[in-house]
């Protein structure tokens, strides 16, 4: 019987559906946070001091990462790389999470791959000389966190005063160019992927500009078309995700890719999909750790 773990900051819904149809597929289980772990360096390999069953996996699932120091994050990281190069399958691998945790690597690989999102505009916050009276006039920015999720600490800002007042998290800025449409309501979609396929899609909407269910956007029903279907694929396929979150602003200009997400939540979008997503999710896993 092979054993797979369930690695994460948290365990929650997820991690327990993840658990439950891996042990339905006859599979056995370990689940444990980053903050559990203790490792060494032996036998050519990483190896699990407090835990010895983690060093018998055949496959890892991370489930979710919080934010922390530099050194928390990397070390995480480097856990899931070391994972990978002893040949263990990784869902989702340091790599991709790497490209998708960071926001400023994620806007620099869609423009590189010539994707459309909204205007961005970074700098360093000590340096006082890129904050100039010129900025963020007539034109409303958001300001981002680097690291973060869940639509926490993000500000919207119309005018340099408002700007100026806000410290830069990790002193670095993150700004971009909010998208206004004509809408009554402030909307933006969630696509869920798994394997390179559309699985199942939302459109998020509240009257406040974050739109995160995790901080009170309602959500619906949508029926994507084929060129945002193959967009979404195309997407997954360029920052490799075994499973994602993909997150789109629809408007009359175009499709604008907001963010990647390569520890997604879908407790919301299950509430309104006719599948099981877990069980879609679990068996796409198992494909993989069987190629």
């Amino acid at each position: 019987m092979q054993t797979i773990a369930i690695i994460s900051d948290l365990h929650d819904w997820h991690s327990n559906q993840i658990e439950s149809f891996l042990k339905k597929h006859k599979f056995k289980t370990v689940k444990v946070t980053f903050q559990e772990l203790k490792f060494s360096f032996k036998k050519n390999k990483i190896f699990f001091e407090n835990n010895k069953l983690l060093n018998k996996v055949s496959a890892v699932w991370v489930r979710f990462l919080k934010n922390g120091t530099i050194e928390e994050i990397t070390t995480k990281l480097t856990i899931l790389h070391l994972l990978d190069e002893s040949k263990i399958y990784v869902h989702n691998s340091g790599l991709t999470i790497e490209k998708t945790v960071d926001k400023i690597r994620t806007t620099g690989i869609l423009e590189v791959n010539n994707i459309k999102s909204p205007e961005t505009t970074i700098w360093f916050a000590k340096n006082k000389k890129n904050l100039n009276n010129n900025f963020c006039n007539e034109t409303k920015y958001l300001v981002k966190p680097i690291f973060g999720s869940q639509g926490k600490n993000i500000f919207l800002v119309n005018n340099f005063n408002q700007l100026r007042k806000i410290k830069a998290i990790g002193e670095v800025f993150y700004l971009q160019k909010f998208i206004e449409t004509e809408e009554k309501e402030y909307t933006d979609v969630r696509v869920l992927v798994s394997n390179h396929r559309v699985i199942s899609s939302m459109e998020r909407y509240s009257n406040h500009f974050i739109t995160n269910v995790f901080q009170g956007a309602k959500y619906r029903q949508i029926i994507l078309k084929k060129n945002i279907k193959d967009l979404c694929i195309k997407l997954s396929k360029i920052f490799k995700l075994g499973y994602g979150g993909i997150d789109l602003k629809i408007t009359k200009n175009g499709v604008f890719v907001l963010e990647i997400n390569s520890v997604p939540s879908w407790k919301a979008i299950q509430k309104i999909s006719k599948i099981n997503i877990s069980e879609k999710l679990v068996k796409d896993f198992i494909r993989n750790i069987k190629k």
